[in-house]
């Protein structure tokens, strides 16, 4: 049926986020696979189940979005935003995408990309003429902290009772495909539209407790 898909990148993007950063990146999930980790990994029998989630969890800059932390990951994001915007309006021509790009990096990450590969063709999405988009990404972390703040899922992190937690994503998202407009989802399900202020109390509560 047409209804029968997600009704918006942004929140389709929000669910595997919300699996890689909320879920898979917990203390209860690594706390899960410790043991898994060790039986076929040896050599992590040197080091602890903390020291194991604070790997999963390491904050630094880096100058490849896909292998970005949470803290930085929306920096990219903006990023090429701010130059998709400037291209879009003609306030810059493709030759000074580059060291655009670069300039960005270097402002809003703290580092400078030494090669193209490194910046501005480091993902296909322009090349492959998807322009305008983008900001779906930074979308997706705002509808799966709206998701993680909305409902306490301690028991089932708890548990590791995933066939819960992917039930109440049934029950909050993926039921109503796109017979419902994203922020009239949002709105049906969680009371409101978008929202960041979910996402920064957890990264706070994360990364500086």
């Amino acid at each position: 049926m047409p209804i029968a898909r997600g009704v918006s990148s942004g929140i389709h993007e929000s669910q595997s986020r919300f699996w890689e950063n909320f879920i898979g990146r917990s203390k209860e999930f690594v706390h899960f696979i410790y043991p898994v980790l060790k039986y076929n990994l040896p050599f992590l029998k040197n080091y602890t189940e903390d020291r194991i989630y604070r790997y999963f969890n390491t904050v630094r800059p880096s100058l490849i979005r896909v292998d970005a932390d949470e803290v930085t990951y929306n920096f990219h994001i903006a990023l090429r935003y701010e130059i998709e915007k400037k291209l879009i309006n003609s306030e810059i021509e493709v030759k000074e995408v580059p060291e655009l790009w670069n300039d960005f990096m270097e402002k809003y990450i703290g580092i400078r990309p030494k090669n193209d590969s490194e910046g501005v063709l480091q993902d296909i999405h322009w090349s492959g003429g998807s322009f305008g988009y983008f900001p779906t990404y930074s979308l997706g972390n705002i509808v799966a902290g709206m998701i993680w703040g909305k409902h306490d899922f301690t028991g089932e992190l708890d548990n590791m009772d995933i066939k819960a937690i992917k039930l109440h994503l049934y029950e909050k998202v993926h039921k109503y495909g796109s017979i419902y407009e994203p922020k009239k989802l949002l709105m049906k399900s969680f009371g409101e539209t978008y929202n960041p202020d979910y996402l920064l109390t957890y990264l706070k509560k994360k990364f500086l407790s």
